[in-house]
């Protein structure tokens, strides 16, 4: 008897520990840690300071697309970027671009979060090589975890460009 109570008063005790801690896990979940100069600031910006360009709602800049585990920008995606350069400087009010790195499901979660980087830093070596300055691009890479499609793959390997105004 005086076993099962103590057992009893255990899991008590602990279940709240548990639930808190899994409230805090389920806060955290999915979410990328932007680090390095400027951080704060984009963490803090509401979503009207945000524009992403997963819908497709910003004329003139596209979302760059690549091959199955691949970071090689092709010729259609080098044009694009070419373009997203000229909307990027007829747009001085925007003081960063954010480069997301995406993936599709295919591959381990952290595979996947290194192919997003990778990704993301190849279209920033391209910008930097069409003269904006490296300042001005922030990257975040995302993996697998906000796919635009869970029927087609090749819609989630991507690069997505949110400017910050």
């Amino acid at each position: 008897m005086y076993f099962r109570v103590s057992v009893l008063i255990a899991v008590i005790l602990v279940f709240p520990a548990c639930s808190s801690f899994q409230k805090m896990k389920d806060k955290l979940q999915g979410r990328n840690q932007i680090v390095g100069e400027g951080a704060e600031d984009i963490e803090n910006m509401t979503s009207e300071d945000r524009k992403d360009s997963d819908s497709g709602s910003i004329s003139g800049l596209s979302t760059i697309f690549f091959d199955l585990d691949s970071a090689v920008l092709s010729s259609e995606s080098k044009a694009a970027l070419e373009a997203n350069v000229k909307w990027l400087n007829s747009h001085p009010e925007v003081v960063r671009m954010e480069l997301e790195g995406h993936c599709d499901s295919l591959g381990s979660e952290a595979y996947n979060i290194g192919l997003g980087q990778r990704r993301a830093e190849r279209v920033k070596r391209y910008l930097k090589a069409l003269n904006i300055p490296e300042e001005k691009l922030e990257i975040i890479s995302y993996g697998e975890e906000k796919p635009l499609s869970y029927t087609d793959n090749a819609k989630n390997r991507r690069v997505n460009f949110v400017p910050i105004y």
